[in-house]
């Protein structure tokens, strides 16, 4: 069971409210800002984890993290696989390339996973243009309702929808894939580079048609 996260930990519950995508134009202005929150974080916490389910926003958040620990040489967080829509060839594919520490959970069941492994963080892909994310929140939202106490933590916020497509063609995939040209954006899966394949991307098959559709 986790303790939770205590009332003098010192977090700033209002760091970036009220901040959008708009006030950092560029992605290199983003890629600070989030590097920050996470770095905050990393500190601040311990025992933080990464949600992911192989779609765009949570590949990009895992390799903010990602980054962020190596920057810091610090050990990268426990993973939670979240929402279970990647294959199981590409998780486990992922999992042997990155070295992740996986955790297993649906989201019906991520209360359960953050308790039973004493979760006091976890760094979710909110992103700003989130229908559901108001303008004033910030990065660190406390979750205190319920039995489980922890932080959301949220470096996507500065991001819209057009930025971590960006991101993804500019950063993510070629940081990932030697031989994937920066800023390429293919029509399709059928439109990769030459000597690229669909395995090479670290993006779920069951989402990257959606992806290149944008």
């Amino acid at each position: 069971m986790t303790d939770g996260v205590p009332d003098d930990s010192g977090v700033d519950y209002t760091d970036g409210a009220g901040e959008t995508p708009a006030d950092y134009p560029t992605l290199a202005a983003k890629f600070e800002r989030a590097s920050e929150v996470l770095g905050t974080a990393l500190d601040a916490y311990d025992a933080p984890a990464v949600v992911w389910s192989g779609d765009r926003d949570s590949t990009l958040a895992l390799y903010l993290v990602r980054e962020v620990a190596a920057d810091r040489d610090r050990p990268l967080p426990p993973v939670i696989l979240a929402e279970s829509v990647a294959a199981d060839a590409f998780v486990a594919r992922w999992v042997d390339r990155w070295g992740l520490d996986l955790v297993i959970a649906g989201d019906d069941r991520l209360a359960t996973v953050i308790d039973d492994h004493g979760f006091d963080a976890v760094i979710a892909p909110d992103r700003g243009d989130d229908p559901d994310i108001a303008a004033d929140e910030s990065f660190v939202a406390p979750m205190r309702d319920g039995a489980v106490t922890y932080d959301r933590i949220r470096p996507l916020l500065i991001f819209d929808g057009e930025a971590t497509w960006n991101a993804t063609w500019g950063f993510v995939v070629p940081d990932t894939v030697d031989s994937f040209p920066a800023g390429y954006v293919p029509d399709g899966p059928d439109d990769l580079p030459d000597g690229v394949d669909l395995t090479d991307i670290p993006v779920s098959p069951g989402t990257l048609d959606a992806l290149c559709g944008e």
